[in-house]
This record gives structure tokens, sequence and C-alpha cells, in this order.
């Protein structure tokens, strides 16, 4: 049996002390942080790959679609499992959960004839992706559904609130989800939405060149998987506080996190406003201000039980609080945060054709960016769909910028950074992209 890796819960206030004469809220910033573990043994994958072929994959879409999924699978072990399920109306079982070891000298010509057909069954064919990998939840393994389609679902059951609880209670049994988009046709708030019901990661492709990242993203990603089914449960005597990133939530100030790979870091953005916090720390001197639990499980499905706490801090002037520098990473965090909210208004702007307030907020998200490379090259990207009214292109790269923004997982202790080309070193599920859209560098 693999050791797992430790989790430790770090609890990092902007400025550690708190102040009777300021406005500024309280923010905290968590992080989770596997220690590493030399010993640690890879845990196999399930993968069950859902392929759109419904009419409008036609052309490059369906084919680099194809092309893509069998590169994936040439980078599974033989240990791991492939499924692969094609739907439109219909939705068929190309292959059955098999053992990548046993089906790669066939998934070329099983792929070779796969055709576009009519309309987009999308429930159905990500439902028949879980029935394939759902037996294996209990088995010691990942086991993910990858859902790809390039439009709108269509036929089925369509309910983006329906789809999203059989996702989400399925994703508690252990078969998560991600999506990937394809294109510009496809329905954004479906796909998101179902990413984070799944516990998984919502991704696009712009063109069909640009599939073969977000594939080679989520395979590292689901290799490197240490801890899943993350829950973190906030204990605290003041009572207003906001939780800022998108993670559901599981009941009264308890979130479902992102699982986490080793050499990186899941973290949330929590804020109280600094009367309350006062409030609450006069009310036991000795009680904690801040306490988490987080339960998560390990890669030997067994569910461990982690703690930390924020205890009293010191009640300072306000001229010595303003005084007090930030923290540098919970600033950048909460900046990120911020710059995600804007993005998300406008994107409401974007849809409502009104240029001149998207201009004000990319303005607004300039001045922001000034000490961020990432949010600086993001709005150049923005500020050329704008030029150009790109009104479609537009519309998605604000939505999975701002997603991305508030769910990533970063790199273990991430410092700041100086130039964008730092990122394309790292690991495809680590990177920081300027357009979600397209691959790093293009």
């Amino acid at each position: 049996m693999s050791t797992p890796y430790p989790l430790e819960v770090i609890l990092t206030p902007n400025k550690p002390a708190l102040t009777e004469a300021g406005t500024q809220p309280l923010q905290v910033l968590v992080r989770l942080r596997p220690k590493p573990n030399p010993n640690q043994v890879r845990t196999p994958i399930s993968l069950a790959i859902v392929i759109d072929r419904s009419g409008s994959m036609s052309g490059g879409k369906l084919r680099a679609a194809v092309d893509c999924t069998r590169d994936l699978i040439s980078r599974l072990h033989d240990e791991d499992e492939v499924s692969i399920i094609i739907y439109d109306d219909d939705v068929d079982v190309l292959l059955p959960l098999s053992s990548v070891q046993a089906v790669r000298g066939v998934i070329t010509r099983l792929l070779a004839n796969v055709r576009t057909g009519g309309s987009t069954n999308l429930h159905g064919g990500w439902l028949a992706g879980a029935e394939q990998v759902a037996s294996r939840a209990d088995a010691n393994r990942i086991c993910r559904v990858m859902l790809l389609s390039d439009g709108q679902a269509n036929q089925g059951l369509v309910s983006t609130q329906s789809i999203c609880a059989q996702v989400s209670q399925l994703a508690r049994t252990g078969v998560t989800t991600s999506t990937v988009g394809i294109g510009l046709g496809f329905n954004e708030e479906l796909m998101t939405e179902m990413a984070t019901a799944g516990q998984g990661t919502a991704m696009y492709g712009d063109r069909a060149a640009d599939l073969a990242e977000p594939f080679e993203a989520e395979l590292g990603l689901l290799a490197h998987t240490v801890w899943r089914n993350v829950t973190l449960t906030m204990h605290s005597p003041a009572q207003r506080w906001t939780m800022h990133n998108d993670y559901p939530s599981r009941g009264r100030n308890t979130w479902r996190m992102v699982s986490i790979a080793a050499n990186s870091e899941a973290w949330m953005a929590l804020s109280v406003p600094m009367h309350e916090a006062l409030d609450g720390q006069l009310q036991d001197e000795a009680e904690a201000l801040l306490r988490v639990t987080v339960k998560a499980t390990d890669a030997e499905g067994v569910e461990h039980t982690f703690s930390a706490s924020l205890g009293p801090l010191p009640v300072v002037s306000g001229h010595a609080w303003r005084e007090m520098p930030s923290d540098e990473r919970v600033a950048g965090r909460f900046n990120e945060i911020e710059a995600a909210d804007l993005q998300r208004m406008a994107r409401e702007a974007v849809r409502h054709r009104d240029w001149r307030a998207v201009e004000r907020m990319l303005d607004e998200l300039r001045d922001r960016a000034q000490d961020n490379p990432w949010l600086q090259a993001t709005v150049g990207v923005l500020a050329n769909l704008l030029a150009n009214r790109d009104q479609d292109r537009l519309d998605k790269e604000l939505m999975y910028s701002s997603n991305r923004m508030k769910s990533r997982l970063s790199e273990v202790d991430e410092g700041q950074f100086q130039s964008m080309q730092e990122e394309v070193t790292k690991p495809a599920w680590l990177r920081r992209k300027e357009n979600q859209g397209r691959g790093s560098g293009l």
C-alpha cells in the first residue's frame, strides 16, 4: 500500500492584525499543499472518452477529436483502462472499458470509421461513459469521464440543472467529469457547470489544432492526482464570511474543492468584514478567529482529516494597519479573484453588445494587471477580440478565463513570475495561459 502525501493546511491573512479604524475586510488565503512523498505509487486511471459525432462536428473538428483521442490513449499506461463512446441522436459504445495494454493495437482501426451524424444527445453520451467506469470507482482507481462537444444539448435530457445534479451525484461516488468544448458553438454554461459539478476541469479549443494541449493537461493532472473528494469546512465566531472561488456548497460553510495533484496546491479565498472579525474575536479571545477542517480521500480510497487554525490577531490603530505590508501571495490571489469577477461582468456586457462598458472593464483589468504578467497577457487577448468585435470568441474567452482564475491549481509556493514564457515550460495542467482557447505560444 502506498503512503499518502500528508496534506498541509496553511492559513494566511492579508495583514497579521485587525483594526477598529479600517473599512477594508480581513482577507484570508487557505492553501492545501501535499508534502512530497517519493514512495507514492501512481494510481491507475479508468477513462471514458465521450466524443460528439453530431452533424456540426463535420470537417476538421471530428478528425481532430479522433486524432487527439488516439494520442491521449497512447500516453496511458498498460495498467490503465479506456472506453470510447460516440454520440449524436444515438449513443454507441465504440470500445467497452478495456485494459489499455489489450487494446493498443486496435484503437486506430476503431476510430477510423467514426462519421458525423445527427443531433446532440450530450447527456446520453455522458451517461454511457459514466456507466462504463462506474464499476471501477471502488477499485482504487481514478475514474474520469472526458466529454467532448462542439454544440448544444438538444436531444434527451437538456436541462443544465438536471444534468449537473447527476454529474455531482456520480462525482461523490468517485466518477468525475471533465469537459472539452470545441469551436465556438457549444454551450459554455453547461460545459463549465458540468466540470465544476463533476470535480473535473473545464477546457475548450478554439480551433481543432488546440485540442492536444487540453488532452495533455487532463492526462497529466489525472496521473499526478494524490487527493480526491476534497471538502473544506470553515468554523469561526465571526458570521459573515464570504468564499470567493467557484467551489460548490456542501452545506453550511462547507465546500467541495478541486482534486489536488503532487507538486501543486489548491486554494480558497475567504474574507469577512473587519468589524465582524473584531466582534467575533472579542466573543472569546482564546478561540481561533478561523478554523478549517479538510477531508480528503487518498489514492487508496481512505479518507483523512486535516485541520488548521488562525489564532486571535492583535488589534492595531488604523495608521499602523495601513502601514503594514500586505502578504504578496494573498494580495495576488485576491487580485485574480477580482479580475475574474470583472471578466464575468464584461461578459454580460458583451452579450448585450455594450462595447463601451466592455472597454471600461478592460481598462480596470489593465490597472489590476500592472504586476501580473498573466493578467497583462490575458487583457491583451481580450482587447484584440474586442477591437475586432469578435463577440463569440470574446464571450468564450471571458467565461473560461474567469473560470480558470477562480479554480486553478497552482504550483507549490508559487511566487511572482516575470514573463509568460516561463509558463510554457510547466506541465500543461499548471500553465497560466493568456488565451484559454488556444495552445500555449500559438
